[in-house]
């Protein structure tokens, strides 16, 4: 929740289960994890092929899912993915006459990994397998079987991708996240969900009425927003599969900008029951309250420090809006920001270093990153528009944002420093505050 809203009022009043290992337990740590990038692994990504050796009607299925795996692994800046479909499908066709892999034609187009993969069907299940191989020391480094509907293929490709960057990382990857956020696109203020590439977009709430300040669960099964469908404006929680909503808080007045705790055990969100904005926790069922602010000025806007242990938030004490920092009780206040006359929404990255803000400059706003300790302010956007709501990735590297550069607010996904900028959205409403979910549970 933007400290201009909370003054305005004050004012006026995440498919499929993996059901086999078929290679090896582990596997060696091929590339370092590295803001810059570093050593780059040339990876090659043939069509799947039917198990039976068939095409028929799902003949284009294979290379759909070769596609989206490709997809979901090019955005790290590990991978450089063969994209040359002609030599593809010549090495492939090599490997479907000897009977095997012929390793010597993927290092000639390079490869030095090698991902190959099966599909079949049972009934109205689709089941893919998915091997992952070290072209060089012509070996398997790991191997996934995923089953489900039919209509899942993309959901187990992410898997797939994510088990590759925990084979090259030695970290989970993020192409089976979700981002959720607010758009207008049947009229009114809705919650939305979506895939992390801007795909499979749902509509979680039908208000009909204001739906605010979306975050993420740590399980990742339920979203809490603030929603005035009940006229006041009360944090409810919204379950994921849009099947649950449950009422979370409903003090009188503002309910509003929640952040869970790491651990799940409590809430930090705005109130002004008792006349001025707030910050407070509470359990995840709305009890135990305690209030960790107490200042004329108006606070709002926490986020958690990955450890649970301390809360960033927004206030305009030092008389223009500003980034602080408190302890988890509400105890040792430290002003963060000092650079900019409007700084608001913070973001606290998940690998605890730096938290994420915007930062007004002339009637717009930009991204900024600075460090926990108060030095290394970066400017990520910059002349495009405004640029809002910053949130991370769960693995650090990357975030998601909104921006006006195209006229109405679209979701955009950039790296860590401020590189790539991507549109993930083309909504006629438009989409705003956005948020990166957890790692998925199915």
């Amino acid at each position: 929740m933007s400290i201009r809203y909370v003054r305005v009022y004050l004012l006026g009043w995440l498919l499929t289960m993996a059901i086999g290992l078929l290679g090896a337990d582990a596997a060696d740590v091929y590339l370092s994890i590295s803001r810059g990038g570093g050593q780059r692994l040339r990876l090659a990504i043939p069509d799947f092929i039917r198990a039976d050796g068939g095409s028929g009607a799902n003949g284009s299925l294979g290379h759909e899912m070769a596609s989206v795996l490709a997809d979901d692994l090019r955005i790290y800046r590990f991978f450089d993915l063969i994209d040359n479909q002609t030599f593809l499908q010549e090495a492939a066709q090599a490997d479907a006459r000897a009977g095997e892999i012929v390793f010597k034609e993927w290092a000639e187009l390079g490869a030095q990994a090698l991902v190959k993969g099966t599909y079949s069907q049972e009934g109205r299940d689709l089941i893919v397998e998915c091997r992952l191989f070290d072209v060089g020391g012509q070996s398997m480094i790991t191997g996934k079987r995923y089953r489900g509907p039919d209509d899942t293929a993309a959901s187990m490709m992410h898997r797939c991708a994510d088990e590759i960057m925990i084979r090259f990382t030695g970290e989970p990857g993020i192409a089976q996240t979700k981002m959720a956020f607010i758009s207008r696109q049947n009229g009114n203020k809705e919650l939305f969900v979506m895939d992390q590439n801007g795909s499979n977009i749902r509509q979680l709430t039908r208000d009909r009425s204001i739906t605010l300040s979306p975050a993420w669960a740590p399980d990742s099964r339920e979203v809490a927003i603030t929603s005035y469908r009940d006229r006041n404006p009360d944090l409810v929680a919204v379950s994921l599969n849009g099947g649950g909503r449950r009422l979370v808080s409903q003090q009188p007045g503002l309910n509003s900008a929640p952040a869970w705790s790491p651990d799940s055990s409590r809430l930090a969100l705005t109130l002004t029951k008792d006349g001025n904005s707030e910050i407070y926790t509470m359990s995840r069922n709305g009890s135990d309250l305690r209030r960790l602010t107490n200042h004329p000025a108006i606070d709002t806007s926490p986020t958690w420090s990955p450890t649970g242990r301390q809360i960033a938030f927004v206030s305009d004490r030092s008389g223009s809006p500003q980034i602080f920092i408190m302890d988890a009780e509400g105890s040792n206040v430290r002003r963060l920001t000092y650079q900019g006359n409007y700084n608001d929404r913070p973001s606290w990255s998940p690998r605890g270093d730096r938290i994420a803000f915007v930062s007004m400059e002339g009637s717009r706003f930009d991204v900024y990153v600075i460090n926990v300790d108060g030095s290394g302010a970066q400017r990520l956007t910059m002349d495009n528009g405004s640029n809002e709501s910053p949130s991370w990735s769960p693995d650090g590297r990357f975030l998601v944002f909104s921006s006006t550069r195209t006229g109405v607010p679209q979701l955009y996904r950039m790296y860590d420093d401020g590189s790539g900028q991507q549109q993930l959205t083309f909504l006629d409403g438009g989409a705003q505050s956005p948020v990166w979910s957890p790692r998925i549970v199915e």
